[in-house]
């Protein structure tokens, strides 16, 4: 299901978090969004989008942004065995690789940079006229996030 269609089916229960958001009067890391996981819906605030999504550092670190970059050009192989012979970061891009993988293996989802983006995606919406919530769905390994008019939430 996606975005849209899990809004479209929660919208009632997106209700207390519109209201509470329509109330917030200074953007923090305390104000609310939702997160949808497994057809449960849930108000929290910003700050705790890190621990609900299973964050990985690792998988945000320079040398394994820098592997992805390369992979999309070198494929996989190549790239890797680029990244562990670099003399000035083959060290540290093992310690990372190895750190992400062990982030995936638990569950990770999500990368830091990801819950940055959110939050600021969250600012905008709360800048907008009229407010929107962020709202985020998982499904799966999914994560996906958008913003939603509080005006279509609340009575």
């Amino acid at each position: 299901m996606d975005l849209e269609e899990l809004i479209e089916k929660h919208r009632i229960a997106l209700s207390p978090a519109a209201e509470k958001l329509k109330t917030v009067f200074e953007f923090t890391l305390s104000t609310p969004c939702v997160v949808i996981a497994d057809g449960e819906v849930s108000q929290t605030p910003l700050s705790e989008l890190r621990n609900r999504l299973k964050c990985s550092l690792a998988l945000a670190s320079e040398p394994i942004e820098r592997f992805q970059r390369l992979k999309e050009t070198a494929g996989f192989d190549a790239a890797f065995e680029a990244m562990t012979a670099d003399d000035e970061v083959g060290e540290e891009f093992v310690a990372a690789w190895d750190e992400s993988q062990k982030d995936l293996a638990e569950g990770a989802m999500s990368t830091l940079n990801d819950i940055v983006a959110m939050v600021e995606q969250a600012r905008r919406g709360w800048e907008a006229t009229p407010k929107r919530l962020l709202v985020v769905a998982v499904e799966g390994k999914t994560v996906q996030s958008g913003l939603v008019p509080v005006t279509g939430l609340t009575t």
